[in-house]
């Protein structure tokens, strides 16, 4: 079972991610736990590549759209 989640956002990041949502035929709930599965595999697999976990990754500013 999945569990909801409430988060507070920017409304241009919000109309971006239901303009992607859209053109890939996704609701936006969908689109961004995909975008955060894939956000989370790329950084486990760099993770990985360099000998560390998730519990060890420094912590970084999030990149603007």
């Amino acid at each position: 079972m999945k569990t909801p989640l409430a988060l507070r956002i920017d409304p241009e990041v919000l109309a971006a991610a239901r303009e992607c949502a859209r053109q890939d035929n996704r609701t936006l709930t969908n689109f961004i736990e995909t975008a955060l599965r894939q956000r989370i595999a790329e950084t486990t697999s760099a993770l990985v590549a360099r000998g560390r976990d998730c519990t060890q990754q420094s912590r970084e500013r999030p990149r603007d759209l």
